[in-house]
């Protein structure tokens, strides 16, 4: 995968053209800014982005519920020693 800095694409967009899969990066501010994957590869891959999709909504969601049950705790906790 070619590795491509914002700068660098802003000031030449005909590489788009050129790219299949790509990593764009921030290089001033050392961060990864995504990734760049051309149209033609999308039918491939776009099943894989919906279960990574899916999986990081279920993490969030167990999360969430975790959060949600240990604040009832403190709210049962509490309620107890009035």
């Amino acid at each position: 995968m070619i590795e491509y800095g914002i700068t660098t694409l802003q000031t030449q967009p005909s590489l788009f053209k050129q790219m299949t899969i790509s990593k764009i990066v921030d290089k001033r501010k050392h961060i990864d800014i995504g990734y760049f994957i051309s149209s033609k590869y999308e039918d491939i891959i776009s099943d894989v982005i919906q279960k990574i999709e899916y999986q990081e909504k279920i993490t969030k969601l167990k999360k969430l519920k975790q959060y949600q049950d240990l604040e009832f705790l403190e709210i049962g906790v509490d309620d107890g020693l009035k």
